[in-house]
């Protein structure tokens, strides 16, 4: 397949640099570089799972695509039936009407919903800000989104505070697919929520994809879940990828060491396996003051020479015949790096929906 066949989203040379002032005269003395030329695409119906740890940019990156920020450089071209649009470079009107097009899914369930607003207001404010439909229509829509989720629309007139974390995610959800959009960005969509609960919003999510075609960006820390959910998985370490592939092939053969050390921390169903951790020695590096060459020079087991002053593109280095599985490393093609196979999640086949959970 045409890696470039049926593109929504084709993300180049992203940048976000937030500046460092210091002194009485707030004078400009360096950036912390968030995000820094950051390169990937994501096929229109597939999940792209974006992982790393915490300050690496990934949220970043989410906001950069939404037009929560703007980009310090770099394109975003968002690509639909008979038009490519830049939203790097959109303002006002314009960037208005593509936002309809991309949906965000929250963190914290708790702080998404406004608490003085009924669940109907809440799914519903969407279409009240960007489509003419009456009220009645409104509310058509609303409880058609509810059921879709898994929730009774005779809820809809009820408040945030009636329901359960689950249920205020499920309402997050909804009020993400109310204009139908063409992409959505859930960021840490279930880091927050109790383990059982986690693997029923996964679910639910798939569901959704598989009946909508949605095309989703997965922003998370946790591996486990993004294996479950992800057709293919992009690390990201100090504000720059470090490995992009197809879900499987990357957490069966990790080409980066820094891909290896995450997965080693990823718990096993097993209780019989004893946990080979790889503990990373040092800080995670600085964004504001890269180390020379590799950024991950400085905490990896294999790093030579050449990582310290030498930084190594991001480049294919699958083999001939087989899907690409781009790594950043002087030393993938040597590395016999360990890799993990975690199996399906342990509620995966359970409905998305169950009656236990209702309020």
């Amino acid at each position: 397949m045409d890696d470039h066949a049926h593109l929504l989203l084709d993300v180049r040379g992203l940048k976000k640099y937030f500046p460092i002032h210091k002194g009485f005269f707030k004078r400009h003395v360096g950036d912390v570089k968030a995000v820094d030329d950051v390169s990937f695409f994501i096929r229109r119906g597939e999940t792209l799972g974006l992982v790393g740890e915490s300050g690496c940019g990934k949220t970043t990156i989410g906001r950069l695509i939404l037009r929560g920020y703007k980009p310090t450089a770099g394109a975003i071209e968002f690509i639909t039936p008979g038009s490519t649009v830049d939203l790097a470079t959109l303002e006002g009107e314009a960037l208005r009407r593509q936002r309809s097009k991309i949906q965000m899914i929250f963190q914290d369930p708790y702080a998404s919903l406004n608490p003085r607003m009924t669940i109907l207001e809440i799914v519903g404010e969407p279409l009240v800000c960007m489509s003419d439909h009456s009220r009645a229509q409104i509310r058509e829509r609303v409880a058609e989104l509810l059921q879709a989720v898994g929730l009774n629309p005779n809820y809809a007139n009820r408040y945030p505070h009636a329901f359960s974390g689950g249920q205020r995610q499920r309402i997050g959800i909804a009020r993400a697919l109310a204009l139908n959009p063409d992409l959505i960005v859930a960021d840490e969509a279930v880091s927050a929520l109790d383990v059982s609960i986690q693997a029923q919003v996964v679910n639910l999510l798939e569901d959704l994809q598989q009946s909508l075609g949605l095309t989703t960006l997965f922003i998370s820390h946790d591996l486990g879940v993004v294996e479950h959910i992800s057709d293919r998985v992009a690390v990201m370490y100090v504000g720059r990828l470090v490995e992009i592939g197809a879900t499987d092939a990357l957490f069966r053969t990790p080409k980066h060491p820094y891909t290896e050390a995450l997965l080693s921390a990823v718990p096993r169903p097993d209780p019989d396996y004893k946990l080979e951790r790889m503990v990373l020695q040092g800080e995670v590096a600085d964004p504001a003051n890269r180390p020379s060459g590799c950024a991950f020079h400085p905490r990896c087991p294999y790093a030579r020479e050449i990582c310290r002053v030498q930084e190594p593109p991001l480049i294919n280095v699958a083999p001939e015949g087989h899907a690409p599985h781009l790594s950043a490393c002087h030393f993938a093609d040597e590395l016999d790096l360990k890799g993990v196979h975690i199996t399906p999640h342990p509620v995966a086949a359970r409905p998305a929906y169950t009656q236990s959970e209702s309020a």
